[in-house]
């Protein structure tokens, strides 16, 4: 007992010193764009808090007409108007749900840098929360922090960490508190990609209680989003989503290597649309069915936890860079997976400083590089769930709450 202790603590301590190593790095290279400004920080924020000004002023809906979008953005990016690259010929259109107005007019109350900054420590303080709630050890924390996607999803204030933590407290409460795990999916509806596999999960498991509370919950809040911001705003929504699908996101407007699915590197590799797109639903539906017999098994909820967070990203054919925070927390989830007694201690750790240094190499070469390098990453993390499942003792099932 004494000695397994002793090595854990060890293990952390390397584990915290590589991490340090890694937010080193990450700070000196990034803090001086900060305070100069030419790192272009809070960029696509600016879209959010310029919908939220439109919502204030009684026009929600105008934030999804590109060219009024276009000209309040450029009064905050002046710059972006001699912007070479096609993605800002819009630019940052305005996608997501009506919902999200709620969230964009609070923070458009504020100037835009407070506001990008209150944006910001409260993103990091839910990751951090939820990082902590799932495995409270100081060397997690760090490793949760020193994933690029963090600092990608921090330098341009987008709004993947914090539903990568909304995500994380569903699977947190999804057993011991189902009505609040309920009321959190209904929440997750400002980005839908990342609920698309929970009601398949629900239904398949017999969750009943989270899944009512989910359906009773989401139309409540779409009747008080319509109440408060006109219903004008979903017929909005609904242009938008056709656009972004047809014209945008998978039509090369946004250049192919951004896009880190299935879909995006067939695409990067010359592949046409049918052909990419079918590949990329053959592994969409490969990755959902893996992901429903996992949580039909009788093995340890950590391992479904991190087989849902992955499979997410798998099934989405457009998440970006930050979305692989997704797969950070499928590493923390996998570190409270039961070790094998015999013979696999070491190897097991071996998996987790493997996948971590997948996901911090792998991440610092997209912007280097400019590949797709999200299925790689996925790839990394089924691997290591699948020699999860394959360990004595991982059927000791736990739930968290």
């Amino acid at each position: 007992m004494v000695r397994a202790r002793a090595e854990r603590s060890g293990y952390d301590r390397a584990l915290a010193i590589a991490c340090l190593i890694v937010l080193g790095f990450t700070l000196y290279c990034v803090v001086p764009k900060v305070v100069d400004g030419t790192g272009a920080t809070g960029l696509d924020f600016s879209c959010f808090w310029s919908a939220g000004k439109m919502a204030l002023d009684g026009h929600a809906a105008t934030a999804y007409d590109w060219p009024q979008l276009r000209q309040a953005i450029i009064q905050i990016h002046p710059s972006l108007n001699d912007a070479p690259f096609p993605v800002y010929e819009v630019p940052i259109p305005f996608f997501y749900p009506p919902f999200f107005f709620f969230a964009a007019a609070l923070l458009a109350l504020l100037p835009f840098p407070s506001a990008f900054w209150v944006w910001s420590t409260a993103k990091l303080l839910c990751w951090a929360l939820v990082v902590s709630a799932i495995r409270p050890r100081f060397a997690v924390l760090l490793l949760a922090f020193a994933v690029p996607a963090v600092l990608y999803d921090f330098i341009v204030g987008q709004s993947s960490l914090l539903a990568a933590s909304l995500l994380g407290a569903i699977l947190l409460t999804l057993d011991r508190r189902p009505i609040v795990s309920g009321f959190l999916i209904a929440l997750l509806i400002f980005k839908p990609q990342y609920g698309v596999l929970l009601p398949l999960i629900l239904i398949a498991t017999g969750r009943w209680t989270v899944f009512i509370t989910a359906s009773l919950v989401t139309p409540v809040l779409l009747l008080l989003t319509g109440l408060t911001f006109g219903w004008d705003t979903f017929e909005g929504f609904r242009e938008a989503a056709v656009f972004a699908t047809t014209q945008f996101h998978l039509t090369g407007t946004l250049a192919w290597y951004k896009l880190q699915s299935v879909y995006g590197v067939l695409r990067f590799a010359g592949f046409g649309y049918g052909s990419a797109m079918a590949l990329h639903v053959a592994v969409a539906a490969a990755a959902a069915t893996w992901t429903l017999i996992i949580w039909r098994r009788n093995v340890n909820f950590a391992v479904k936890a991190a087989s849902l967070l992955v499979a997410t990203l798998l099934v989405s054919p457009y998440f970006a860079i930050y979305d692989t925070a997704l797969l950070a927390l499928a590493l923390v989830f996998l570190m409270n997976a039961p070790m094998a007694e015999h013979g696999s201690l070491l190897s097991n750790r071996s998996e987790l400083r493997i996948g971590f240094g997948v996901l911090v190499l792998a991440g610092f070469t997209y912007p280097v590089a400019l590949v797709p390098v999200g299925p790689f990453m996925c790839a990394t993390l089924i691997a290591m769930i699948w020699m999860r499942c394959r360990q004595p003792g991982v059927k000791s099932d736990l739930a968290y709450g």
